[in-house]
């Protein structure tokens, strides 16, 4: 059964809370994000700031490994349960 683009934006909104509640993100978790990010970009049926929401995110990703700033991922948060 394959997954769907809810699947993945809620799996991405698992990922984010349990970084940030954890101010910690593992290489695999990293790798995670980063190839839940390439898939639903490809996706044209996203609403709009959804997509936006997850431009911002891969951009501040692929600049900085780092666990992301709170602020950052509850704003994240927020747009991405608006889909």
């Amino acid at each position: 059964m394959p997954i769907t683009n809810q699947d993945k934006l809620r799996l991405l909104k698992d990922l984010l809370e349990n970084q940030a509640a954890e101010n910690y993100m593992t290489t695999d978790e990293a790798e995670q994000i980063e190839r839940l990010l390439s898939s639903l970009n490809d996706d044209p049926t996203l609403q709009p700031v959804v997509s936006q929401t997850l431009s911002l995110i891969q951009e501040k990703h692929q600049l900085n490994h780092e666990p992301f700033q709170q602020n950052d991922v509850e704003q994240w948060l927020n747009a991405l349960t608006i889909e």
